[in-house]
């Protein structure tokens, strides 16, 4: 009887109807003010009096009256004032009829949802409700959360309200270490009733964590910086554990909404609550001496004489090796060597794909937005490959290289799946290689970083290579970088040749074709790898490994066991070659004219002085294509030994010299315009050039470069030349020759140190975010 006198009772408080905003504003607007504000001793009318009013107004909004009703008289002024008060009100029943109304209103359309955040309050009073005590009011809160923050506007109030920080702390409330077992537990279970088709309530903790991905994701760096960074510390390790066990496939095709959003967001906010951790990294100084030496002569000797010339051994590690050097410790301490299948699952299992991370992005965000898919099991092609080398034919010593799985297909591992058939691979002879080690072993990114800081970099890449007894995985091959092959387990023979490619090649450059590895035995660098030792192989020279038996080698020396090495790879991007060094330093210079450049009256003559250094640019690109020494690494911001740093900087400054007087020898007008202009209108040949946008520039738009749309400056030039080509070739080789005969080296060297910083912050971003999805 009680319950059919309250459902008549709720459906005579649904029925009242609509007030229009005036009648509102006038009578009952202060009636709500006065019950509302009614807190010095109990008073069942005035609770009575807002529950009546809230529940009409929510069944209101609900039915979606018809389109003549405006937003505003379903939520006047008035009432979006009194939201915030009544959302923190002392009585339980009206703080989740409030929300309850936040909800609804949010949700009615984009425009109500926007008028409800800009009254910054009710984000406030939202978040003072979670601390109510009451689970089922935390729980209608958390959904308005969730549904205010469905638009920019509302996302942003919520964030300026400390929500995240607010979320966070009840989410470590609730979920301590030692129960993420039983949220796990009860995350099953409640997808085993939703796959039997049973209705399943939304559990607190999800509802907490679905709010807090939600806001996490889309809020800026700046806000993430203010999360108190003890409660992050302590927060990630739950959302990682929690992240793992959610991945189990009970859960896939579940279609409740916070444990959607959770499962699919949750990658993503451990990658950005990660991204600017300050994680332990090896002094450069400490991988200098593991790797080089001791003495600071051994390092410059190595750049000197070696460093994208000719491969060499580093027997220094063997001596660190027997010193029990911690560099070699904590790297070979990362993966359970015992037996061959405790190799294999120490670096198979619980990986995650390491989406790349474009050359020229500076802004980890960008690669957020367009990477839905991270925390996706591993890619075969792009993180991981299992693959032999084979001979072609009995006669011949021409090999292929043949895959395991199928190469093309850019299949998805899913987990425990691909562990088991990589080891069955393994049995066969296939070499399993692994790329991205730094993002996924702590140990391996110290050392990364190190190295990196050592030879002045963004950063040094690393893949791992775990080859059986008697085979061979790569065939005769160059890279487009120089490595260094560190061997971890067992012993592996190699050969490289001595006749290096005759250019170095660029980043991304298409390989060229190699002739047999028999036509390039003889003086070649041949050698057996042991644990420890070190090989540097320049960019562009061929090489091979094996650990089969070798016609070249006496029984006695013959590899034995499984190999497993590491290769360390520097990978020169296009800012920090030489050629880039001159690119910055033509930038620089051209900032420095833009004083003058602002005096000549003429828009033309402008013009043409921005389009001749546009031109310079080209030039020097094009010489670049035919002399190496563009092509090198620059190694300025390189951490030489002191008593050693000054000859060296010398050596940097003079190549710097060199490079100029080349480019003012060599720099033709007619053939850069060509190519620019004529040759190819139809390709990608400016696309190089994109990296220059993030070089700052100055001034009015009429006398700034558009690096970003290079394709537009060359419809300006064409625009320009027929206008005069001869002013445009006089302008070129004035601007050329104030230019090699300027002082710039100091100015470039700074902006140098300033893209550097740029590059390596976001690629350390990037690193952080994926360690911690492997942690």
């Amino acid at each position: 009887m009680d319950e059919t006198r309250s459902r008549h009772k709720r459906r005579r408080d649904s029925s009242s109807p609509p007030l229009d905003v005036a009648s509102f504003d006038r009578n009952v607007f202060p009636l709500l003010l006065a019950a509302a504000s009614s807190r010095t001793s109990p008073n069942q009318h005035s609770r009575s009096v807002l529950r009546r009013f809230l529940r009409s107004r929510l069944a209101l909004i609900s039915t979606r009256p018809s389109s003549c009703t405006t937003p505003k008289s379903l939520l006047p002024d008035g009432l979006i004032a009194l939201l915030p008060l009544l959302l923190t009100s002392r009585w339980p029943s009206v703080v989740r009829l409030s929300a309850d109304v936040v909800r609804s209103a949010a949700l009615y359309s984009i425009e109500m949802n926007e008028v409800l955040a800009l009254n910054g309050e009710i984000a406030k009073g939202l978040i003072l409700a979670l601390g109510n005590g009451r689970r089922q009011v935390a729980k209608t809160v958390c959904n308005a959360i969730l549904d205010l923050s469905i638009s920019q506007a509302g996302r942003e109030q919520l964030c300026k309200a400390l929500s995240v920080e607010r979320l966070l702390s009840l989410f470590y409330q609730e979920v301590q270490v030692n129960r993420v077992l039983a949220v796990h537990q009860g995350m099953r279970k409640e997808a085993v009733e939703c796959s039997k088709g049973r209705p399943m309530n939304e559990s607190f903790v999800a509802l907490i964590l679905a709010a807090a991905v939600t806001l996490i994701n889309s809020s800026t760096e700046d806000f993430l910086d203010r999360i108190p960074s003890e409660l992050v510390k302590r927060c990630l390790p739950l959302l990682q554990e929690i992240w793992k066990k959610s991945r189990c496939p009970l859960l896939h095709g579940n279609g409740q909404r916070c444990w959607h959003i959770m499962k699919n967001g949750l990658p993503t906010t451990i990658f950005k609550l990660s991204m600017n951790q300050n994680l332990a990294t090896w002094n450069y100084d400490k991988i200098r001496v593991t790797m080089f030496g001791d003495a600071g002569s051994e390092f410059v000797t190595f750049v000197s004489k070696y460093w994208e010339k000719s491969p060499v051994l580093l027997s220094e590690a063997i001596k660190n090796l027997e010193k029990e050097n911690g560099v070699f410790r904590c790297l070979i301490n990362s993966f359970n060597h015992q037996s061959t299948n405790d190799i294999l699952d120490s670096v198979l299992m619980k990986l995650v794909s390491c989406q790349p991370l474009a050359s020229d992005e500076l802004d980890i965000n960008c690669f957020l937005n367009e990477n839905s898919s991270l925390g996706s099991p591993l890619i075969y092609g792009l993180d991981i490959r299992v693959v032999k080398a084979q001979q072609v034919s009995s006669e011949s010593f021409k090999k292929k290289e043949v895959h395991f799985f199928d190469s093309s297909s850019g299949t998805l591992f899913s987990e425990g799946d691909y562990a088991t058939k990589c080891k069955k691979a393994f049995q066969d002879g296939f070499t399993i290689a692994l790329r991205g080690m730094e993002f996924r072993f702590a140990e391996i990114a110290s050392i990364t970083r190190g190295l990196a800081d050592l030879f002045g970099q963004p950063s040094v890449g690393a893949n791992l290579y775990i080859t059986p007894p008697g085979s061979q995985g790569l065939t005769f091959h160059y890279d487009d970088h120089c490595v260094f092959v560190w061997q971890l387990f067992g012993q592996k023979y190699w050969f490289v040749s001595s006749s290096p490619t005759s250019i170095l090649p660029r980043l991304y450059e298409p390989i060229s074709s190699l002739p047999s590895i028999e036509n390039e035995k003889e003086g070649g660098l041949q050698m057996f790898l042991n644990e420890g030792d070190i090989l540097y192989i320049p960019r562009g020279c061929p090489h091979e490994a094996h650990t089969k038996n070798d016609a070249y080698k006496p029984q006695q020396e013959l590899c034995s066991g499984l190999s497993l090495h590491l290769t360390l790879s520097m990978e020169v991007e296009p800012p920090f070659a030489w050629e880039g060094f001159a690119h910055v330093a033509l930038h620089c210079w051209h900032e420095m004219q833009k004083e003058a450049s602002d005096c000549i009256p003429s828009m033309e003559a402008r013009r043409r002085k921005v389009f001749s250094v546009f031109l310079l640019h080209v030039a020097i690109k094009l010489i670049a294509d035919d002399v190496s020494i563009f092509r090198k690494a620059c190694l300025i911001a390189a951490k030489f030994v002191e008593h050693h740093a000054d000859t060296l900087r010398l050596n940097q400054k003079a190549n710097f010299l060199k490079i100029i007087n080349i480019i003012d020898f060599s720099s033709n007008f007619m053939e850069t315009f060509e190519k620019t202009v004529v040759q190819e209108a139809n390709d990608n040949f400016l696309e190089w050039m994109r990296w220059l946008r993030h070089l700052p520039q100055r001034g009015d738009e009429d006398v700034k470069i558009d690096f970003d749309d290079p394709s537009r400056m060359r419809s300006e030039l064409i625009e320009l030349s027929i206008k005069g080509n001869e002013e445009m070739k006089d302008e070129f080789f004035q601007t050329k020759s104030r230019f090699c005969r300027s002082l710039v080296y100091e100015e470039a060297c700074r902006m140098f140190q300033v893209m550097l910083e740029k590059y390596r912050r976001t690629r350390n971003q990037y690193m952080n975010g994926m360690l911690a999805l492997h942690t």
